[in-house]
């Protein structure tokens, strides 16, 4: 015969004096049904004179959720907890979109809607889900939407300079890229009419692309050099503000390497001379040379390959 505690014994504790051996048979039965059934569902026979089958046995259930790539039993010791992955891995957020971006819209004059719905990842490995959130805008005003794990998601004001930006740094600076644990989803910008325009930003651990740009230069005469003239704006819109490096350039149709390539009389692409590169666009300042000895408009081609 075997009994559990009553709900008075559970609450108030036992009696002092002797044992009663149906309480204490029923104590000892269920902590031997409970360590005999985890053997059990491990596939493991059991004996009484094995005394490490719960250890086996707790092993042998990890191993068949987790099965190790090399047949080596898991070390469950080296396991890395969902709090410990999301504060050491140095991955970037991740939009789970196609362009990494959050299509965020104005829902009437001075609001601005974050759309639910939307997966991005944290530090590589914690799935969140957007739900549907409106945030007041005032107008003439520039805003960051963020998300952090702290804070959820917020509108930032760059005016805030005792919280957000207390060294009233522009925009554009890279103080305010994305970070592992701080998010920058788009810029607001409202007019005197608190009407929004929006950007949103691509949020990928990496983030890379080639880009094309066409410039044609004022006529040349022959043999002479141009000035270094800023070609329009390669527009790119990511979170982090990116490197930039120059992969191709030519003249009239033609890509070549990057350098000093004479192209004959149609024209020599000189150099790229300097870029100006921001988290939204980059700008390349172009020079020409003329070798012919007429004459001439040369029409530039070149690559920009960037990298965040």
């Amino acid at each position: 015969m075997k009994r559990f505690p009553t709900s008075d014994e559970r609450q108030d504790g036992f009696d002092c004096g002797p044992a009663d051996r149906e309480l204490f048979d029923g104590l000892f039965h269920r902590i031997e049904a409970e360590i005999g059934e985890v053997i059990k569902y491990a596939g493991i026979e059991q004996t009484d004179t094995d005394l490490t089958q719960l250890r086996k046995a707790i092993q042998a259930i990890i191993s068949t959720a987790l099965p190790s790539d090399d047949g080596e039993e898991i070390d469950p010791t080296q396991f890395v907890l969902m709090a410990q992955a999301r504060a050491r891995l140095p991955i970037f957020p991740e939009i789970n979109t196609s362009d990494g971006r959050i299509t965020i819209v104005a829902a009437g004059t001075g609001t601005v809607r974050l759309p639910g719905g939307v997966t991005f990842t944290h530090r590589g490995i914690y799935p969140i889900s957007t739900t549907q959130q409106d945030f007041p805008t005032a107008p003439s005003k520039v805003y960051h939407l963020r998300w952090t794990p702290g804070e959820n998601f917020q509108l930032r004001d760059l005016s805030d300079t005792t919280v957000y930006n207390p060294g009233s740094l522009p925009e554009t600076s890279p103080a305010f890229d994305s970070k592992y644990d701080d998010m920058l989803i788009a810029r607001v910008i409202t007019n005197s009419s608190n009407i929004a325009t929006i950007t949103p930003l691509a949020n990928k651990n990496v983030l890379a692309g080639e880009f094309f740009n066409e410039f044609t230069f004022p006529q040349l005469r022959p043999g002479a050099v141009s000035d270094p003239i800023l070609a329009s704006a390669i527009d790119i819109n990511w979170a982090r503000t990116p490197m930039v490096s120059f992969g191709q350039m030519g003249a009239n149709g033609t890509i070549s390497l990057a350098g000093n390539v004479d192209f004959g009389v149609t024209g020599n692409i000189n150099n790229f001379k300097r870029s100006e590169t921001s988290r939204y666009n980059t700008k390349t300042a172009l020079q020409a040379y003329n070798p012919g000895s007429q004459n001439a408009t040369i029409s530039a081609q070149y690559q920009i390959v960037a990298r965040a």
